[in-house]
């Protein structure tokens, strides 16, 4: 097993990708610390860990609050003693005007329909929630001379998406993140990379396709926001099929064990084909 008997948290795990991620660790061997704003949620992830033979601490958390992730830090330390992965899963939007996976706004998608709420939220929940988590996990990393952090991105930080402009604005900034972390932190040891998911349809895509569906005319005559998302899929991805969370974890596993030792500042697209560079 590639990660066995290591500890990783992941946030973001109580569903969607976050919760794949922890699957596929949990069959590689790692013991996890799961961090959602669901306790229930994440609850029962856990359990689910449990049943494959693995170790499991549920946090409830809101990542975007330093007092959160210092207590989900502790905690993780308490539990297990150490911390050797840090995956940075959470994402999305939070404003009045934003729902779901990237806070495809309400009002409209324009640079003049954009509210500093808009904007703002999307800095803390992408960007913020990862440099705090970093800021809490590195010094144990730093003092163990090892660690593996894995920032979760976006396809659309390379293509630029006009309907959610602020979340690729963020997702963007995170790969520039990962570049400078990961520059400062080989001469310790630790790998930082970051991997860019594509279309997956998790319960965060779905809310962001209801809006598109309500208000971008090309798709209002289809009959559900999943076939907004089909839509995508058949019109971006080469290879002809959506992604999945395992896809996503699966990569991650590879970034947190020792095959990927000598990789780091990196950043893998998992999305098909959609972006080739």
């Amino acid at each position: 097993m590639k990660l066995e008997d290591k500890v990783a948290i992941i946030t973001g795990a109580g569903r969607g990708i976050g919760e794949g991620i922890a699957y596929c660790f949990a069959e590689e061997g790692a013991d996890l610390a799961l961090c959602s704003r669901s306790l229930a949620e994440v609850e029962e992830v856990a359990k689910k860990i449990r049943a494959m033979g693995r170790k499991a601490l549920p946090v409830q958390a809101d990542v975007t609050r330093f007092h959160d992730v210092q207590q989900l830090v502790q905690s993780t330390l308490n539990t297990f003693g150490k911390i050797d992965i840090l995956v940075n899963n959470v994402g999305g939007g939070r404003s009045e005007a934003g729902v779901g996976g990237g806070a495809v706004s309400k009002r409209g998608f324009s640079i003049l329909d954009l509210t500093d709420d808009d904007w703002d939220g999307s800095y803390e929940v992408n960007l913020k929630s990862q440099v705090y988590m970093c800021r809490a996990v590195v010094p144990h990393m730093k003092a163990q001379k090892s660690g593996k952090i894995i920032n979760a991105s976006s396809i659309s930080a390379k293509t630029g998406d006009p309907y959610r402009m602020p979340y690729s604005s963020m997702k963007g900034a995170i790969i520039t993140f990962t570049w400078a972390l990961a520059k400062e932190l080989a001469s310790d040891n630790i790998n930082v990379n970051c991997i860019c998911p594509g279309l997956i349809y998790t319960p965060a895509w779905e809310a962001g396709a209801t809006t598109l569906w309500q208000k971008v005319p090309r798709y209002q005559e289809l009959k559900t926001p999943e076939e907004v998302f089909q839509e995508y899929v058949k019109r971006l991805v080469p290879l002809g099929r959506e992604q999945t969370a395992e896809d996503i974890g699966r990569a991650a596993v590879f970034l947190a064990s020792e095959d990927a030792k000598n990789i780091t500042g990196q950043t893998i697209n998992v999305d098909g084909g959609i972006v080739m560079d």
